[in-house]
């Protein structure tokens, strides 16, 4: 009956008459979400150059290539990428206010109606946040179609292809650790990348069962820089593995479909000096990156274990910046990074850590303790604003008992990623 309900409003709904470039009016209804049927003429916008945009509504809506500007006129968009989801292509950042945020709670996304024309039915279909109608039956933006946008207020829009999230549909469960030491983590215990690959594989089985829908994938997190107590030649307090060592776990992972993280201890170097440096890794398609602030300490003036550290939102975002750039030239899905955090103090300003188009950002609640000290954690940290994927580490050695998958997956919001050292 909601759709009734909906037709009726039609009667005391405000239109406006919109003449098109072709002098044809047509009837649009000025809220966001319209009850009659549109029939712009409206010209396309340029095919996009998903290279060149950057994902950012209030930037690419500025380059005739890359997005632009929505309001109460229909606006007519051809969309050049794979088939995506229509809440994908319009979330923050991709969509944003022109100008004043109409209401502390809203979004973008709630103003917008999007309409499309089936070419051989010539039958509408419609999209909005909350679907209402017998027409709301729009899901997804399909390549090549064009749909017609409007809004209630001006908005701007990135037209850049929504880079590929490992987490859409899926969650991640990893062995943690460095090779050979095995007081380091888990994956240590395995004399080589492909035990370590195929045991990661039981604790994948665990989970599945738990998860639904939601794919479990595997994946092998490898300490590839690990803090040291002497500063070394270079005063960095780094010891790091060579791109040979690090080589069989880039091919055991992608032998198994699994994911492999690159972790970075940080010490007293540059983070981003770090990434960059593995940017031959970083350029496979299932290669990662993690950032563990409790060693990062040359602001402190203290060697790594001798003071807990911390990053700042300036080195975070310059890494997530990076990243975001080099799967755009790479041409592969979204790069994570983790961050491991179990003080808060180890993320100087949290709250001015961005959330950056083609980044999937985890902060994984990396303490050890009891569940009640552990969840209270997961809260805090992996749970935060600023956190957009949540990440809980599992301790084998420190805590007995080790939750168990159903106590885990029990969880009001069950974690993205899941690490076991």
């Amino acid at each position: 009956m909601r759709w009734i309900v909906a037709i009726i409003a039609v009667a005391s709904a405000v239109f406006a008459t919109l003449t098109l470039s072709s002098g044809i009016d047509v009837w649009a209804q000025t809220g966001p979400t319209p009850t009659a049927i549109a029939m712009p003429q409206a010209t396309s916008t340029p095919a996009p150059a998903p290279v060149a945009c950057t994902g950012i509504a209030a930037t690419d809506a500025r380059r005739a290539a890359c997005g632009v500007v929505v309001s109460s006129t229909p606006r007519a968009i051809t969309w050049q990428h794979e088939v995506t989801p229509i809440e994908a292509a319009l979330a923050t950042p991709r969509l944003a206010f022109r100008g004043t945020r109409p209401r502390v709670d809203s979004r973008p996304m709630d103003t917008v109606t999007v309409w499309h024309r089936d070419a051989t039915t010539g039958a509408w279909q419609s999209w909005t946040s909350t679907p209402v109608g017998p027409f709301a039956t729009l899901r997804a933006f399909e390549p090549g179609e064009t749909y017609e946008v409007v809004a209630s207020v001006d908005l701007d829009l990135s037209l850049a292809a929504v880079r590929t999230s490992v987490f859409s549909g899926a969650r991640i469960v990893s062995l943690y650790g460095h090779p050979g030491v095995a007081t380091m983590g888990a994956l240590g215990t395995y004399a080589t990348a492909g035990g370590a690959a195929a045991a990661v594989e039981d604790l994948v089985a665990l989970y599945q069962p738990l998860s639904g829908e939601t794919k479990v994938v595997g994946a092998l997190h490898v300490i590839t820089a690990v803090a040291q107590a002497d500063a070394g030649w270079d005063g960095t307090y780094l010891g790091r593995m060579s791109m040979a060592a690090i080589a069989p776990y880039v091919e055991a992972t992608l032998a198994r479909g699994q994911l492999l993280f690159l972790d970075v201890q940080v010490g007293w170097s540059d983070p981003l000096a770090e990434v960059r440096a593995l940017e031959p890794l970083l350029v496979e398609p299932h290669v990662h990156m993690a950032l563990d602030p409790e060693f990062a300490t040359k602001a402190k003036n203290w060697p790594p274990g001798e003071s807990i550290g911390y990053l700042t939102p300036e080195q975070v975002n310059d890494v997530q910046y990076y990243l975001r750039d080099l799967s755009a030239r790479a041409g592969v899905p979204s790069k994570v990074l983790v961050l491991h955090q179990f003080r808060s103090d180890m993320l100087y300003e949290p709250e001015r850590i961005e959330q950056v188009a083609g980044v999937d950002l985890v902060i994984d609640m990396d303490g050890w303790g009891p569940p009640w000290q552990k969840l209270d954690g997961y809260l805090a940290y992996a749970r935060a604003p600023y956190a957009e994927y949540a990440g809980f580490k599992l301790f084998y050695l420190w805590e007995v008992p080790v939750m168990s998958p159903a106590e885990v997956m029990a969880l009001a919001h069950p974690p993205d990623y899941l690490i076991y050292q």
